[in-house]
């Protein structure tokens, strides 16, 4: 799946238009295994002795710290593009997550939405009287990223909601406090602060990563931002997903989808993922300058 970052910029934008997209796979790529067979055991023992003090640090930091997210003229960026920001990681808030599946685990992407959600305006933002988001409604972003040993999620990124875009993320990659940069993402994870169902403009937003011509481009795969894709114990590349918290802090409601439009809700009682619907985002307008709800095949029911 491609979109240039001209184009990404417009997707963000809420000037979306169908049939934007079109699938795109390098031919020769970098998996996960080996990016894990490529360090030297010396580095594998060091980082597992020193993974307890790390997670007791992060500990540490989470609770004496008031920093609990970045703000986009905080981040570096690649490129000299604001539009490539790249966040640290890991976020404190959230533990790392030890599995070796090729897929994210839902013990690290639930604790994020949680976290997401215990945010300053993150939910429960809206003015009672006329449902619009009160000045504090906040949106914050976090992408979801594998290292050769775990799974973790980086420092969320703010944007205030009732800025002209919704929160931006970190497109530029993570930069890991033991792992460095140009590690594989395989997501983003945000919230609505004032419990929105899925929007058309949450379909289309993607990792980017840099081709081989040397353009930016959306995908849909997980990938590091220098192209190099995820993939399975089979070599399949593994699909990218976008989550949402919504909802209110006494009833949050989990969603994920996935390039393919397929929009699952989390059952909290089951504990598993219920097909919702399958969505398609819908053209900005004149009227809908962000974008009108997305065309799903049923109604998502919260």
């Amino acid at each position: 799946m491609v979109a240039q970052l001209p184009r990404a910029r417009e997707l963000l934008e809420g000037q979306h238009r169908p049939g934007a997209f079109q699938f795109w796979e390098r031919s020769r790529c970098t998996t996960l295994g080996e990016m894990t067979t490529s360090r030297t055991p010396e580095l594998s023992r060091l980082r597992a002795l020193t993974r307890p003090v790390w997670l007791g640090l992060a500990l540490a930091i989470s609770c004496t710290s008031a920093r609990r997210y970045y703000l986009p003229s905080e981040l570096p960026v690649l490129d000299g593009d604001a539009f490539l920001s790249v966040a640290p990681g890991p976020w404190p808030e959230v533990p790392v997550v030890l599995d070796a599946s090729a897929t994210v685990p839902d013990d690290l992407v639930l604790p994020t939405l949680h976290a997401l959600m215990a945010l300053p305006g993150a939910m429960d933002a809206c003015d009672a009287q006329t449902g619009r988001p009160r000045p504090d409604a906040t949106e914050y972003c976090a992408a979801i990223y594998r290292t050769p040993d775990d799974w973790r999620v980086s420092w969320p990124v703010r944007d205030m909601a009732t800025s002209t875009r919704a929160c931006r993320p970190p497109f530029g990659g993570v930069d890991d406090v033991d792992f460095g940069r140009d590690l594989p993402i395989f997501g983003y994870a945000h919230n609505h602060p004032c419990g929105a169902e899925v929007s058309a403009k949450d379909l289309v937003v993607w990792p980017l990563a840099k081709s081989g011509e040397g353009l930016w481009v959306m995908m849909a795969y997980a990938t590091t931002p220098s192209g190099r894709l995820a993939r399975d114990a089979k070599g399949q590349p593994v699909s990218t997903w976008g989550w949402l918290a919504t909802g209110h802090r006494s009833a949050p409601r989990f969603y994920k989808w996935n390039p393919a439009g397929e929009v699952f809700l989390w059952d909290a009682t089951q504990k598993h993922w219920s097909f919702q619907a399958t969505c398609r985002p819908r053209p900005s307008s004149a009227i809908r300058p962000h974008g009108a709800p997305p065309d799903c095949s049923s109604a998502v029911h919260p």
